[in-house]
């Protein structure tokens, strides 16, 4: 992959558009990207990568990445451009921001969009020609993952080596450091295959113990079954969960034991059943008998009884024969005498209604008659019409009365508004003095904020020179104190070393005895005979001892000298930074700082005001014109409203005086109207209640000679006689069905008592069906007493036979799973690392990684050996750690010039920046390979040369600048001085008040 364009806004601290070139960059093959502090140099690699994979490195969220300096109309935006795999593309990102609204009214939720496109040649102008991929997020996160072979997290380490990652890598644990490779790698496969045989082990055994609880459930089950009676005369034991896995004969043998058991106490049982079925047959065939003779003696006993009730009722039944006969003959002539009630209740109701009309009419017509109401009604329908001809007058008047009720409101409104601009004009000279004075005011706060502005740098200069100050003075504290205590290691290792290399020499006696051959010569004396052999004492140090007491004294001088060199240089920057501090307290320059901020801060927003002051200004001036103008507008209305409402007035007096006396004291036509109208319908009802008085009359009379007529020929002498014999249908029919019960019960009981059968039996001796049942029930009791004993029995036999064929079973599923349980698991505890056969405790994944941190550790070692002027060379180790730690991802650092390998975390802080530098380029090289061997034609260094001498540093930067034979670019960003001497393509991040901005220097300028 090669860079060509960035451009990037209102992105971090950059406010406006910033465009860097990295194809002229890129022509020297190295270039210097240096600024100050906090200008923006990291984040051109964050805007890279937020380009390309929509976040950036690190754990800060996109959200943070919009500039504090941009104005709000400025959207934040990122576009790349970059050539891979023969494809020139460009990509443009928008996070997620507030923006400002297109009114000028707040801001809006902007939500993030992306687009990729692939250039195709150009056109006839020589302008590129772009043609669009996609605009989806997720489809060009897979497009870009696609093109270059690897995820955020492998181009971070791969392309952008952010400061102090390098480092890291190299110093990092085993679990650590198996952690990034198997990130950068890919080896999650061969941990999901462990964690794979982990959980088949697991499973295996799972089926192991639910076999082997199966095998116990089905021994519980055969001793539930049989019962401790069956089981205790077994002379075999139980199997138990201890002795399940290996005695298998003997767990069946015990089963088919118990069923023989339990098979001797059927037979016992189905006996006993015989017996018990016999005795119960004739038991139940006597009671059946007894209870036949007992049903036949009460049956008798029943019928004798209640004939002897029923003839005691027959007077009674005699009189109420007499009563259904008289009620026949009534309802003869019931229809006659309904009509009668009926005509004589119409009649009533007509007289009601007459009476009730009557009372509707005004008290001097109550007494008149039919003509009389009728003469009165045609009166009042003449006046009703006279009333008609004078609604339109009504109505005008009406609408004179609504119109000159507007008119008043309107009059009122005109008067009010006429007051309302006077009193404002009146006050409008002393309002435009105090805009005036307002815009004079901001124009004031702007003058004194930018002269504030222009002294706040300098005192930003010196708060930073104290803090660093105050910073550095406990770091000289704490390394004047860790050389003290390195002095006192120093002392104590010295001490030690010379002990034991005195030690060893007074013993040498002994070491040199422990040579001796039989008939070979001393080595001091010459003589082959040794008589006394000088011997070891206890605990005499060896020659490995002392070389080993010598190096750590060494390491700790070495540690010391380099605390000194470390207290010396921190002494230095803490008096440069008191000098530029001017020996003030840091809490005086920030509360001088933070008021300044403050004053700044509040002459701007009152400078501010200077627009919106003018522009209300201008309004005023518009508003003051326009009210003058409604001024002389409203004298002219309230004159034109004031002679319509005295026209309306007067045509209004004369409609009033024309309506008052047709109205009669009524408010309008139609109240009067109503009250006419209710008067006419009042007379109408009563004269239709007088006519339907007389119809009933009528009726009346007709029905009361046709019922005096047929009484007579029915037997009654009135109507009221015949009226009380009428019997109700429902009761009439209740008392013949009565009287039909007590005929048929005199028969059927009579009939009962002749059986001969029934007579028979009432003359035998008194049934004893209790005693009879209680013989029967006992019998009973005992049959199914012995048929439970049977069946529960034979359910035993049976069920012991099934569980003992599902023990068969289970006893032969539980072999082979024990077998192959066993091979799980050793097969997982080797993949975990923690099988005794895994001599270096090494689990898969690390087994795997390690032949990828060899292949890393030999690319480094083409670089480290010119680095280090072939001093040093990284190898991988597999040597197991102490405790409980893992092998196989070890590193160790070769020291060629003394032949003793050293842990990674004794180097020193240049000689660890050039080994990481080296092992990430290193790491570079294979991840790329591994990724699908994708061209990686640009790198970036984030700081780390500080610490490097100036041989060493020349060694670096030969090995960067080889990297040009690799069709590589390299991006180095530091603070040191001498690179800019060095490195002549730059390019310079400047830091100010507005944001931060780029510059690109073809040569490095003098210093």
């Amino acid at each position: 992959m090669r860079l060509h364009t960035l451009a990037l806004q209102a992105f971090g601290p950059f406010r406006t558009r910033q465009s860097i070139d990295f194809d002229t960059l890129s022509q020297g093959g190295l270039f210097l990207l240096h600024g100050a502090t906090g200008a923006g140099k990291s984040t051109i690699f964050d805007a890279v990568c937020y380009a390309l994979y929509g976040n950036v490195p690190g754990e800060r969220h996109q959200t943070a990445l919009r500039s504090h300096h941009a104005d709000p109309a400025t959207l934040t935006q990122v576009e790349l451009e970059f050539s891979m795999a023969g494809r020139r593309l460009r990509i443009v990102r928008t996070p997620q921001q507030e923006r400002a609204r297109r009114d000028g009214n707040g801001t809006t939720r902007s939500q993030a969009k992306a687009s990729l496109e692939e250039r195709h040649g150009d056109d006839s102008l020589g302008r590129a020609l772009w043609k669009p991929v996609s605009a989806a997020h997720q489809e060009i996160a897979r497009e870009i993952e696609a093109l270059l072979g690897m995820n955020r997290e492998q181009f971070c380490q791969v392309v952008l080596l952010p400061q102090g990652d390098f480092a890291r890598f190299l110093r990092a644990k085993a679990e650590d450091r198996a952690t990034v490779l198997g990130r950068l790698f890919g080896t999650h496969r061969f941990r999901d295959i462990a964690r794979w045989l982990t959980d088949h082990a697991k499973e295996s055994g799972q089926r192991c113990d639910d076999a082997r609880r199966i095998v116990l459930r089905d021994i519980d089950r055969i001793q539930d079954t049989a019962g401790t009676p069956i089981t205790d005369s077994v002379e075999e034991p139980a199997p138990t969960q201890d002795s399940i896995d290996t005695t298998h004969p003997t767990a069946l043998a015990w089963a088919q034991a118990v069923h023989g058991r339990a098979a001797e106490a059927h037979q016992a049982a189905a006996a006993a059943l015989r017996d018990a079925r016999a005795h119960h047959s004739i038991r139940e065939s006597r009671a059946a008998q007894v209870r036949i003779l007992a049903e036949r003696q009460l049956r008798h006993r029943t019928a004798a009884s209640a004939l002897t009730a029923l003839r005691a009722q027959a007077p009674a039944f005699e009189d109420l024969q007499a009563t259904l006969e008289r009620g026949r003959r009534a309802e003869q002539v019931r229809p006659l005498i309904q009509a009668l009630d009926d005509a004589d209740h119409d009649h009533q109701k007509a007289r009601h209604a007459e009476a009730q009309a009557r009372t509707r009419l005004a008290d001097t017509q109550r007494n008149d008659t039919d003509e009389e109401l009728t003469a009165t009604e045609d009166r009042l329908k003449n006046d009703l019409g006279r009333l008609d001809a004078l609604r339109h007058d009504e109505q005008r008047s009406e609408e004179l009365a609504a119109s000159l009720a507007k008119l008043k409101a309107e009059l009122d409104q005109a008067q009010s508004d006429h007051d309302e601009i006077a009193d404002w004009l009146d006050q409008a000279d002393t309002r435009r003095a105090e805009h005036t004075a307002r815009i004079d005011r901001a124009h004031l706060a702007q003058i004194q904020a930018d002269r504030l502005a222009a002294a706040l740098p300098a005192l930003e200069q010196q708060l930073a020179a104290a803090r660093r100050r105050d910073e550095l003075a406990a770091n000289v504290a704490k390394a004047q104190s860790d050389v003290d205590e390195l002095k006192k290691a120093v002392i104590h290792s010295a001490a030690h070393a010379r002990g034991i290399r005195d030690r060893r020499i007074d013993g040498m006696a002994g070491e040199l005895a422990a040579r001796l051959s039989p008939q070979e010569p001393c080595l001091v004396c010459g003589s082959p005979v040794h008589p006394r052999p000088a011997t070891t004492a206890a605990g005499h140090p060896s020659r490995e001892d002392e070389a080993r007491a010598e190096e750590a004294y060494q390491q700790a001088d070495q540690a010391c000298k380099d605390a000194e060199q470390d207290l010396v240089r921190l002494t230095a920057e803490a008096a440069s930074a008191q000098e530029l501090a001017d020996g003030q307290a840091t809490a005086d320059l920030q509360q001088r700082h933070r008021a300044a901020q403050q004053a700044h801060k509040d002459l701007l927003v009152a400078a501010a005001d200077a627009v919106p002051a003018n522009e209300e200004l201008r309004a005023f001036d518009e508003t003051r014109a326009t009210r003058t103008s409604e001024l002389a507008s409203l004298g002219r209305r309230i004159g034109d409203y004031l002679g319509r409402q005295e026209t309306q007035s007067a045509e209004q007096e004369i409609l009033t005086l024309r309506l008052a006396d047709a109205l009669a004291g009524s408010p309008t036509i139609a109240a009067r109207s109503a009250e006419l109208t209710a008067e006419a319908e009042a007379l109408a009802r009563a004269r239709a209640a007088i006519q339907q008085v007389a119809v009933a009359a009528g009726n009346l009379d007709r029905a009361a000679r046709a019922v005096a007529t047929e009484i007579v020929a029915a037997g009654f002498a009135t109507p009221e006689e015949a009226r009380h014999a009428l019997i109700p249908g429902a009761e009439l029919a209740a008392k013949e069905g009565e009287m039909d019960a007590w005929r048929t019960a005199q028969a059927t009981h009579t009939a009962t008592l002749q059986d001969p059968d029934l007579a028979e039996a009432a003359a035998a001796e008194p049934a004893d069906e209790q005693a009879a049942e209680a013989a029967l029930a006992a019998a009973a009791d005992r049959s199914e007493a012995a048929a439970i004993a049977e069946s529960t029995s034979r359910d035993r036999c049976e069920t012991l036979l099934g569980h003992i064929d599902d023990l068969t079973q289970g006893i032969g599923r539980l072999a082979p799973l024990l077998e192959e349980h066993h091979v799980a698991k050793h097969l997982a505890d080797l993949a975990a690392g923690t099988s005794g056969d895994n001599q270096y405790r090494m689990h898969l994944e690390a087994y795997v990684l390690a032949a990828r941190l060899e292949e890393v550790a030999k690319a480094a070692n083409t670089r480290l050996e010119r680095m280090s002027s072939g001093r040093y060379v990284l190898s991988h180790t597999d040597a197991r750690t102490s405790g409980r730690g893992r092998s196989g991802l070890g590193l160790e650092i070769l020291d060629q010039w003394t032949g003793q390998t050293r842990d990674t975390t004794t180097l020193s802080g240049g000689e660890s920046f050039f080994a990481s530098l080296a092992l990430a380029l290193g790491l570079a090289d294979v991840v790329a390979q591994e990724a699908g061997g994708s061209q990686l034609d640009t790198l970036f260094i984030d700081e780390g040369f500080g610490s490097l001498d100036d041989e060493t540093l020349e060694e670096v930067l030969e090995v960067l600048d080889e990297l040009r034979s690799y069709s590589r670019t390299v991006g180095v960003v530091s603070h040191v001085a001498d690179l800019r001497r060095r490195i002549p393509t730059q390019m310079q991040v400047r830091k100010s008040q507005d944001g931060s901005t780029v510059k690109a220097m073809a040569a490095a300028p003098a210093y």
